[in-house]
């Protein structure tokens, strides 16, 4: 499953990968630590998912341990320039 956001990639974005451990009844184990982006722009993109090995592994347990692996991107967008206006929506 993917989650966009309007922003830009670029090779300046900060990137992590993750895996949570939890179990199919809505129980986590073990949470991703929160990582703030840079720019104070917020997340471009996360990307969870799960392979053949964390599929067999949860089938085997009955749901107990179901891994996934969540990977994220930061908005690569450059920050404001500090003679640049901020734009207040509703103001």
């Amino acid at each position: 499953m993917t989650i966009e956001g309007a922003g830009q990639k670029t090779p300046q974005s900060k990137t992590g990968t993750h895996t949570k451990h939890g179990t199919y009844f809505n129980h986590i184990w073990s949470e991703p630590p929160v990582e703030k982006c840079d720019n104070g722009r917020g997340l471009y993109r996360v990307r969870y998912h799960t392979n053949a090995v964390y599929a067999l592994v949860s089938i085997v347990s009955l749901g107990l341990y179901v891994p996934q692996t969540a990977e994220w991107w930061c908005d690569g967008t450059p920050a404001q320039a500090d003679d640049e206006e901020e734009y207040r929506p509703g103001q």
